[in-house]
């Protein structure tokens, strides 16, 4: 565990293991993001069923989940909101907000947060 202080941070104490996932999480949403633009300029509407990859950041997920674009976007329209497996979900660093058909709308807290406003995705 690292201590976290200043203007950075608003948790104090973040493990490594949940601060690599928050990172992780980016990484898949930035994907995922990758897989809507490339759907959208195929001509697919903001209505036409995409599958993403589950933003749980754990290793080795592989899971899949289907929503619309739409979904999709109002999901993300806030930085710190991830589309997850039920059951994928990290009390640790998110709470569920939503729960959706087929998975969850989980909400960053803490330096989780930070970190999902701060990275690119």
């Amino acid at each position: 565990m690292g201590w976290r202080d200043g203007p950075e941070s608003k948790i104090g104490w973040m493990d490594e293991r949940d601060e690599r996932i928050a990172k992780n999480e980016t990484v898949f949403r930035a994907a995922n993001r990758e897989i809507e633009h490339a759907e959208q300029e195929e001509g697919g509407g903001t209505h036409r069923p995409i599958e993403v990859l589950c933003e749980c950041g754990r290793p080795g997920c592989t899971g899949l989940i289907s929503l619309t674009i739409a979904q999709y976007d109002d999901v993300h329209s806030q930085d710190d909101r991830f589309v997850v497996l039920e059951g994928h979900e990290n009390p640790e660093i998110e709470r569920i907000v939503e729960r959706r058909t087929g998975y969850f709308v989980v909400d960053k807290f803490g330096e989780a947060e930070e970190i999902a406003e701060s990275e690119p995705g």
